[in-house]
């Protein structure tokens, strides 16, 4: 369904300057995507029919489960009823009259609603034994989906996940055990879209948490994506405030704002006056971008060392926000020389055809002035640019 997004962002990381981008898909969207472009390289990773079919049996298996549970509990409440009638039958009987009475009772009923109930039961493990054999099939899936996007860990320098993922449960599953995966082998992540809406959900919050807490992430909301992970981290961990995590959120808006535990950068560069669609999504490839060429800098630095002090990790620290803050810079000043040669008519496709431009241009500003900025604001342990 949403072929465009992934094509934007990986489009735009090429245009950045990136060397290969792989987009990881359904087999359903590969083809459109790769004739799309003939630079991408387009891997389908599953079928949406072959999940919809799983989903759909999953969903009519514990419909008709839930039918018989109910249809059970119908049938205890109708034993109550009937045991409260006998009762007041037994009420003015002597105590051997009321023995006859309840065996009488139980002669004529016990036979069918044990049959009935044993029926039911019968059904009902039946039920729970296709499910399980279901969800077996569903693990398998799951599993070759992340397989076959984690495999290419090695080659990779950051991992964009997000742009046209759409909603479907089980692509969440899947999503979640890549993301775990990717954080196992120090792999820079930028997430965005619908893989912030999963980060919402209840479910993935212990997944959330965990990306908190993970350096090496970026967040890309707008201002409905950062209000529903605000809610998602209350109820995680209580009222947390306006309280910084590790990792980076870029909270996109007039101005960006990009900010991780310690440092705090605003991107004030002026946009084009257009919002089209899709310019998120050439933001999300930009940081991809900016972030794998930082992660390079970083392992060439670190030359192997596993443990380095404080103050260069807080370096770290600033060079990656230092990074997605020039990200936003380039995509707000593409979209500004998109608007004035499209006018109305710019879309997404206009921006990133400007970004070779754009980026040269910077690269001369940074060879000709030493880098300044333009309003400090200093507090302990956090540095605020503009």
């Amino acid at each position: 369904k949403y072929t465009g997004a992934p094509y934007y962002a990986a489009q735009s990381a090429l245009h950045c300057g990136i060397d290969l981008a792989t987009v990881f898909c359904a087999k359903e969207a590969a083809v459109p995507i790769k004739c799309y472009s003939p630079e991408l390289m387009v891997q389908s990773a599953y079928s949406i029919d072959e999940l919809d079919v799983l989903l759909e049996e999953e969903t009519a298996l514990l419909d008709e489960l839930k039918r018989c549970q109910q249809s059970n509990d119908v049938t205890n409440e109708m034993n109550e009823m009937e045991i409260l009638a006998t009762m007041e039958k037994l009420e003015n009987h002597s105590e051997e009259k009321q023995q006859l009475l309840v065996q009488s009772e139980l002669l004529k009923k016990n036979d069918d609603k044990m049959e009935l109930l044993v029926e039911r039961l019968a059904k009902m493990k039946e039920l729970e034994g296709e499910l399980e054999r279901l969800r077996e099939r569903k693990d398998v899936f799951v599993t070759g989906i992340v397989e076959t996007i984690s495999s290419a860990f090695p080659a990779l320098h950051a991992l964009c996940i997000g742009p046209g993922l759409g909603r479907h449960p089980i692509v969440f599953l899947a999503v979640e055990k890549v993301i775990r995966k990717a954080i196992e082998v120090d792999l820079t992540l930028i997430l965005d879209a619908d893989a912030l809406f999963m980060l919402s959900l209840e479910e993935y919050q212990s997944v959330l948490s965990e990306l908190h807490n993970y350096p090496k992430c970026v967040m890309t909301p707008n201002v409905m994506e950062k209000r529903r992970l605000d809610n998602a981290a209350v109820k995680e961990n209580g009222n947390v405030g306006e309280r910084k995590h590790s990792n980076i959120v870029v909270q996109k808006g007039n101005a960006d704002t990009i900010s991780n535990m310690h440092h705090t950068m605003q991107c004030e560069e002026e946009g084009g006056l257009k919002r089209s669609g899709g310019i998120g999504d050439v933001l999300a490839g930009t940081i991809s971008t900016f972030m794998a060429w930082n992660d390079i800098l970083e392992k060439k630095k670190d030359n192997g060392n596993a443990s380095v002090p404080p103050s260069v990790e807080n370096q770290k620290q600033y060079q990656r926000v230092f990074a997605s803050w020039a990200a936003c810079c380039a995509v707000k000043r593409g979209t500004n020389l998109a608007f004035r040669k499209k006018k109305r008519a710019m879309s997404a496709l206009d921006v990133i055809g400007e970004m070779g431009e754009v980026l040269a241009s910077m690269e001369e500003e940074l060879q000709s002035l030493e880098l300044s900025h333009v309003g400090v604001e200093s507090a302990e342990d956090a540095t605020t640019f503009r």
